[in-house]
C-alpha cells in the first residue's frame, strides 16, 4: 500500500470514528480561544497607546538594536577583554555540548538495539559508553551555568562602574534628583534595573547561541540520516510558529519597562516614610501614607497580573504550536524512513532487520528533540528579547541623562509664565570673596524668589541671614554653590575647598567616628596634612564631644551614627568637621538648633578667632552678637544688606 493511501485511510478513518467530534470541537475552543486573545492585544495596544507616543521602551526595533550595541560596547570593551575572553568560552562549550548531545543520541540508540536483540554483553558495552560521556556532559553543563553566571556579574560590574563614574562626577548626581525630571528614582536604575539588564543580556546570548549552533549540526546530521526533507519540514514549521506568534505577542518590553517604573515608585514611598518619619508621626499620617502605599502596592499587583495573565495567553498558543504541533510534525519526519519515497533502500541497508528500525527510530527522535527543542527556544526567545528591549531603554536612558547633564543640559518642566528658561545662564567668577551681582534666585523649573540680588561678603564680613520661610535663604546657597542653574547675574566666590556648609541635619555615613570627622578625606589624605588622632581629640574637644571617643571604643569604632548620636552630638560632629577642614568661609543652616547656648558660643568665637567668616541662618537671636552684618529677606522678594557692628 503506498504512502498516499496510507493517508487516505487515516482521514477516512477520522471522520467516521468518535473522534471526529473531539476534534471539531477543539477547533472551535481554538477559534474562539484567538478571538478572546486577539481582543485582549488590542485592547492592551490602546491602553498602552498614549505611552507608546512618547516612547519605544520594549520595543524590538532598530533603535533597540542601536542601543544594545552602544551599551555592549561598555560591557565588553575590546576583543582582548576578560569578557570577550569568557564569551568565547561559553561559545566553544556550546558547540561541545551539542556535539555531545550528538553522540549521546546514537548511543541511546545502539542501547535499545541491544535490549531489543537481549544481548546483555552489548547491552553492557554500551552502558558503559554511555557513563563515559556523562563526565565531560556535565563538566560542559556545569560550566555553562557557571559562564553565563560570571558573564551577568561582569556585565552588571563594568555597566556599573561606567554610570557611577558619570553618576559621581561633580554635581551630576544632585543634579539628577534635582535638576533633571526624566528619571524619578536613580537608585532603582543603577541597581536592580542594570542588574536584571545584565542577567538578560548574558541569559539572552547562550538563549539564541545555542539554538544556532543544534539546528545547524542537528539537521545537518539528520538529513544525512533521514534526508533533506526532514530538517526542511521542522524548520517550516517553527517559522511558520514564529510568524504566528510575532503577530499575536504583546508588547512585553513595553510592559516590563512599566513594572520597573512602578516598583521604582513603591520603593520610593516606602523610603519616604523612612525619611520623613518624624514629620509623618507629629501629622499621624499613617493612614494617609498607608493609603498611598497600598494604591502603589495596588498599581503592582494590577501591572503584574496583567501580564501575568498576557503571559498565559501566549504560553498557551506557544505550547499549542512550539510543542504538539511540533510533536506532530516530528512523528512525520520520523516515519520517512519507513513509509517515506526511500523506504525500499531504507529496507535493504538494514535488511528488515526490527531491532535496526527501533535503533535508528530512538537515535533519530532524540536527535529530533533536540533540534525542536533548539528552534522551539529560538521562536520564544523574542519574549526574552522584549524584556531586554526594555532594561536596555531604562539603562541607555539613564546614559544619555548622564551624558546630557555632564554637558550642563537638563530637561525639566518649567512653571507656566516662567521669566528664564533653561538656556539662561549667569557667570560664576573664582574670586577670594563671595559677592552677587544682579543675581535672580530661580528655582530649577523657573520659580522667581527674588528679582535681583546684589551684595558683598568680604573675609571677616560675618554675616547673619534672616527671613521667613521659603524667602530664598536656602535657594541662595544652592546657587552659592551651584547647585541650583545661575540663569543670569554674576557670582563672585573663592574655590568649593574654601567653602563649607552644616545643615540642620548634619549627613554622618555608616563608617568610624574619624570618618566622620574629617568627611570627605580619607585617612591617607588626613595623614598627608599632618594631622592625626590626638589632633582630632582636641577638636572633638572643643566642641566637648570628647567623652565619646572613649564611651563609643575610640576612633576606629564603626557604628550607624544617626542612630548612636543624639541630635545635639550630631551637629557638634558636624562642628568638629568644620574645624578640621579650616574653610574661609562657613555656611552655617540651623546647625545648632539642638545645642545648648554657652556650647554654641564657644564654639562660634571659636571660628572667628581661627579667621572663618560666618553666614549663618539661624531663629536664635542670640547668635547676632557674633556677626557684623545681615542680610534681610522679606518674604515678598524684597531684601536688604547692612552693616550692625564694625567688620572684625
Amino acid at each position: 500500500m503506498s504512502l498516499d493511501r496510507h493517508i487516505l485511510s487515516f482521514l477516512r478513518a477520522l471522520v467516521s470514528s468518535r473522534e471526529r467530534k473531539v476534534a471539531t470541537a477543539g477547533v472551535v475552543i481554538g477559534i474562539l480561544y484567538l478571538l478572546n486573545w486577539s481582543q485582549r492585544k488590542t485592547s492592551a495596544k490602546i491602553s498602552l497607546g498614549h505611552r507608546s507616543k512618547k516612547s519605544n521602551k520594549g520595543t524590538v526595533d532598530l533603535e533597540f538594536f542601536k542601543r544594545i550595541i552602544e551599551l555592549i560596547k561598555i560591557v565588553v570593551p575590546s576583543w582582548r577583554s576578560l569578557e570577550m575572553f569568557n564569551l568565547v568560552l561559553l561559545s566553544a562549550l556550546l558547540i561541545a555540548r551539542t556535539l555531545l548531545s550528538i553522540s549521546i543520541s546514537s548511543v541511546n540508540g545502539r542501547i535499545v538495539k541491544a535490549i531489543v536483540t537481549r544481548d546483555f554483553n552489548l547491552f553492557m558495552k554500551r552502558i558503559i559508553q554511555l557513563a563515559m560521556f556523562a563526565i565531560p556532559a556535565s563538566m560542559v553543563n556545569s560550566g555553562l551555568d557557571y559562564l553565563n553566571h560570571k558573564l551577568a556579574i561582569q556585565f552588571r560590574a563594568k555597566m556599573a562602574y561606567y554610570l557611577n563614574q558619570k553618576y559621581l562626577t561633580g554635581l551630576i548626581y544632585y543634579q539628577m534628583s534635582n535638576l533633571d525630571n526624566r528619571i524619578a528614582n536613580p537608585d532603582q536604575r543603577f541597581t536592580q534595573d542594570i542588574d536584571k539588564w545584565a542577567s538578560c543580556l548574558s541569559n539572552l546570548y547562550s538563549n539564541i547561541t545555542k539554538p544556532c549552533l543544534d539546528i545547524f549540526l542537528f539537521s545537518r546530521k539528520l538529513s544525512d540520516l533521514v534526508g533533506a526533507e526532514g530538517p526542511i519540514f521542522i524548520i517550516g514549521w517553527y517559522f511558520l510558529s514564529g510568524i504566528i506568534i510575532k503577530f499575536i505577542t504583546p508588547p512585553f518590553g513595553l510592559l516590563t519597562a512599566q513594572e520597573q517604573q512602578n516598583e521604582g515608585l513603591y520603593r520610593a514611598c516606602q523610603s519616604d516614610l523612612v525619611n520623613h518619619s518624624e514629620e509623618i508621626a507629629f501629622y499621624r499620617g499613617n493612614d494617609w501614607e498607608k493609603r498611598r502605599i497600598n494604591n502603589t502596592l495596588d498599581k503592582i499587583v494590577k501591572h503584574i497580573n496583567d501580564i501575568l495573565t498576557k503571559r498565559f495567553f501566549m504560553g498557551t498558543f506557544d505550547s499549542m504550536l512550539v510543542k504538539y504541533g511540533a510533536t506532530m510534525t516530528s512523528y512525520g519526519v520520523l516515519g520517512l524512513p519507513v513509509f517515506g519515497p526511500n523506504r525500499e533502500k531504507y529496507f535493504a541497508r538494514i535488511g528488515n532487520d526490527p531491532s535496526s528500525i527501533t535503533r535508528d527510530y530512538i537515535r533519530n527522535s532524540s536527535l529530533l528533540i533536540n533540534l525542536a527543542k533548539a528552534i522551539g527556544r529560538l521562536v520564544v526567545s523574542y519574549k526574552d528579547l522584549q524584556s531586554l528591549a526594555g532594561y536596555t531603554t531604562l539603562i541607555h536612558e539613564a546614559k544619555v541623562v548622564l551624558e546630557d547633564l555632564a554637558n550642563g543640559k537638563y530637561q525639566r518642566t518649567m512653571m507656566e509664565g516662567a521669566v528664564y528658561d533653561q538656556k539662561s545662564r549667569g557667570t560664576y567668577i573664582i574670586a577670594d570673596y563671595i559677592k552677587f551681582e544682579n543675581v535672580p534666585v530661580v528655582s530649577p523649573n523657573g520659580d522667581l524668589l527674588i528679582e535681583r540680588l546684589s551684595f558683598t561678603i568680604k573675609p571677616g564680613m560675618h554675616t547673619f541671614i534672616q527671613g521667613p520661610n521659603g524667602c530664598g535663604k536656602s535657594s541662595l546657597f544652592r546657587i552659592l554653590g551651584e547647585l541650583w542653574p545661575l540663569f543670569s547675574g554674576t557670582v563672585y566666590k573663592p574655590p568649593m575647598e574654601q567653602l563649607f556648609y552644616i545643615p540642620q541635619r548634619p549627613y554622618l555615613p555608616h563608617g568610624s567616628l574619624r570618618e566622620q570627622i574629617i568627611y570627605p578625606h580619607s585617612r591617607e589624605q588626613m595623614e598627608k596634612l599632618g594631622y592625626n588622632d590626638e589632633y582630632l581629640e582636641n577638636l572633638m574637644r572643643i566642641v566637648r564631644l570628647e567623652d565619646i571617643i572613649e564611651k563609643r571604643g575610640g576612633f576606629e569604632q564603626v557604628e550607624d551614627w544617626n542612630d548612636t548620636l543624639s541630635g545635639g552630638q550630631k551637629q557638634k560632629v558636624a562642628m568638629c568637621r568644620l574645624l578640621y577642614h579650616k574653610p574661609k568661609f562657613a555656611i552655617l543652616d540651623e546647625c545648632t538648633s539642638a545645642v545648648s547656648m554657652d556650647v554654641e558660643g564657644s564654639i562660634y568665637q571659636h571660628y572667628k578667632d581661627n579667621g572663618i567668616t560666618l553666614i549663618t541662618v539661624s531663629h536664635r537671636e542670640s547668635l547676632l552678637k557674633y556677626h557684623n552684618h545681615i542680610l534681610k529677606f522679606d518674604g515678598e522678594g524684597g531684601w536688604n544688606f547692612y552693616t550692625i557692628l564694625p567688620d572684625s
